[in-house]
């Protein structure tokens, strides 16, 4: 897709919202769509900008790689030798059938035949909740949904196994149903997707027993989820195709998967470290020690405190975890100085004060 301006084009601010961008865009069809401005030369070719423009804004994934790197993808918006090329499929054909049947046009076919529109599934969104490890190291989680599935007596085609279909009689076939429309802006053929065979051109001759002619069916599914290593409290994982089954064998949505990371009160995550809080007296501080350290995997490991270390001293293990985002694991030494001296400990405090006192006049 070339590098090209789309907020200029839709007329929008960067930061516009999407009813703001859909908006701009319902103004922008009434003024440039080429089947309401026959009489223009340039509606079609400005159409086919604001299609282009649109079909990247209005799709967040799209958007952030268009806002980050300019363009996206390699081919979106290329005009083929037959002039500009439109895409009137998925969303965009939808959002402009919504946008010219609010005007009272109703449906407008495209194209010289019927076109169909293959009903989707719906998104199913479940949370998963995971140990802090799991968040650093990455896992593989079994989640359990309740969805519906392509009925496995009818494949979902919503017919009696061996029944078979007819040609759908409302349609006679064709999957659309047309009429003319008198409208402000003149004489319209207005087609529409035909209720009774939702496109198809065919009518099932007896329902499935199983699924009552949906094509679906509700199950309970464990499906199994890869969370990756790094991944933050409140993530949204999608995994495609595993939503909700669509009636008469359409394309099933997807389900989102948000993870929810438990705290490990062993553990402080900033950014792309983890700390881990080690507690030592004044004496080891000042003669040298060694702990032992809990591993984010699991175990321990020996970490040695040298000689003079002083408060706050972070100690870097050899350690990353993560591909994508890697963490540091640091040991952060915190000197704990004694507020309760038993008699004793105060003596020896003391001597060691009088030393130091000595060695400071000496100095």
């Amino acid at each position: 897709m070339a590098n090209k301006d789309y907020y200029e084009i839709l007329g929008v601010p960067r930061n516009a919202t999407q009813e703001e961008i859909k908006k701009k865009y319902r103004e922008l069809v009434m003024k440039y769509h080429p089947d309401l401005h026959k009489d223009n030369p340039e509606a079609a070719k400005k159409m086919a900008e604001i299609n282009e423009a649109y079909e990247v804004l209005s799709d967040p994934e799209k958007r952030a790689q268009y806002d980050k790197f300019g363009a996206v993808g390699p081919n979106v918006g290329a005009e083929s030798a037959y002039g500009p090329s439109y895409d009137f499929s998925g969303d965009i054909f939808s959002d402009l059938s919504d946008i010219l049947r609010d005007f009272g046009f109703g449906g407008f076919g495209f194209g010289t035949g019927s076109r169909e529109r293959v009903e989707r599934g719906e998104d199913i969104e479940v949370e998963v909740t995971i140990p802090f490890k799991d968040a650093v190291l990455g896992v593989d989680k079994e989640v359990t949904v309740r969805k519906k599935e392509t009925c496995p007596v009818c494949k979902g085609t919503g017919a009696e196994p061996g029944t078979g279909t007819t040609t759908c009689p409302t349609c006679n076939g064709t999957g659309f149903v047309t009429k003319r429309q008198r409208t402000p802006f003149g004489e319209f053929v207005v087609q529409t997707t035909c209720p009774t065979c939702h496109g198809t051109g065919k009518v099932i001759k007896e329902k499935c027993h199983n699924c009552g002619g949906s094509g679906v069916v509700e199950n309970i599914s464990k499906i199994k989820v890869t969370i990756p290593p790094g991944v933050e409290d409140g993530t949204v994982i999608r995994v495609r195709g595993q939503g909700n089954a669509a009636p008469h064998g359409g394309i099933a949505g997807d389900l989102y998967v948000r993870v929810r990371v438990e705290k490990d009160p062993r553990f402080i995550k900033e950014g792309n470290k983890i700390y881990y809080i080690a507690h030592i007296s004044v004496p080891e501080a000042v003669l040298g020690t060694e702990i032992k350290v809990p591993l984010i995997e699991g175990g321990e490991e020996i970490v040695k405190i040298p000689p003079g270390t002083q408060h706050g001293t972070e100690i870097k293990l050899r350690r990353k975890f993560g591909s994508r985002r890697p963490y540091d694991y640091i040991v952060k030494v915190i000197v704990d100085i004694p507020t309760d001296l038993t008699s004793e400990e105060a003596f020896y405090y003391e001597k060691l004060r009088e030393i130091y006192e000595a060695k400071n006049r000496k100095g």
